[in-house]
């Protein structure tokens, strides 16, 4: 879909060993919370491994986004396709629940396209009454960009409502669209490839802010085998990050720059506190 050659590893070996680097990163890491995206679970592309299963903690939750039994695009297809956003965790959570969000394919394109969605996840906040609201997001990639606008401000309109029943809220993943100041960081020097939205500062909630970290890029362009070295034909962008809620202070956020050895995307680590009530 970025222009490479290829629509899968080469085995599922190959996945397995991906697998255990991206667990092996978030044992390092320590996270209290772990928001993931294309999660799959029973996909030809990852040789129907179920992916929940190497990366749970105790408490788990996934919401499906992509669910077609043959996806024709690119050549070679990339065939059955089970995925979706997952969030996992050593603390309760007390309810999760899948939200849609605006499709903007018709059909037939709808059919074999990813149904985007927000997973969002309660957790109980010891000394308040209120709740931590965790939003897990992947919104959408391949559109004219309406799609996109549509699904952030529907994003938008659900972290204020939960703000204001008092909760703290948390949204993260992978957002498609580019950050404040991402461009001038990493200019898009491949536009006739796939570029991605611009996140504007005014459309945030008031009081909310952003939680990301421009030091090293989230995520390359996978037009090519990854070659830091050719810097020419490639691309970086920083389209994964965090919002969050007036009453959760931002104490540290940082892009962990692992070499996309496992993934393109690097991950993002984001430290809080929130602002209970003495």
């Amino acid at each position: 879909m970025d222009g490479g050659t290829h629509a899968k590893p080469e085995s599922e070996e190959q996945v397995q060993q991906y697998l255990s680097g991206i667990s092996a990163s978030i044992e390092e890491l320590s996270p209290d919370l772990v928001i993931l995206q294309e999660v799959d679970t029973n996909s030809s592309r990852t040789y129907s491994v179920d992916e929940r299963t190497a990366l749970a903690e105790n408490v788990s939750v996934h919401a499906l986004n992509y669910s077609c039994p043959f996806v024709p695009i690119p050549v070679p297809p990339i065939g059955k396709v089970h995925s979706g956003i997952f969030t996992t965790t050593d603390y309760t959570i007390t309810e999760a629940e899948r939200i849609a969000l605006p499709c903007p394919f018709s059909w037939p394109l709808s059919t074999a396209n990813l149904k985007r969605c927000l997973l969002v996840s309660r957790l109980p906040v010891e000394g308040s009454d209120h709740e931590l609201v965790l939003v897990n997001l992947h919104l959408e990639a391949y559109d004219d960009g309406e799609g996109k606008i549509a699904q952030t401000a529907q994003l938008m309109n659900l972290l204020q409502e939960e703000y204001e029943k008092g909760n703290f809220v948390i949204a993260g993943g992978d957002f498609n669209q580019i950050f404040p100041g991402g461009l001038e960081a990493y200019p898009n020097t491949h536009e006739d490839l796939w570029s991605p939205g611009i996140l504007e500062e005014d459309s945030l909630p008031e009081g909310f802010r952003y939680a990301y970290d421009l030091e090293t890029p989230t995520c390359r362009l996978l037009n090519q085998p990854y070659d830091p070295e050719n810097t020419e034909n490639t691309q970086y962008y920083v389209i994964d990050g965090f919002i969050v809620s007036p009453n959760v202070t931002v104490e540290s956020v940082e892009s962990v720059d692992l070499g996309f050895e496992n993934s393109d995307h690097n991950p993002v680590f984001l430290q809080v506190s929130l602002e209970t009530a003495a």
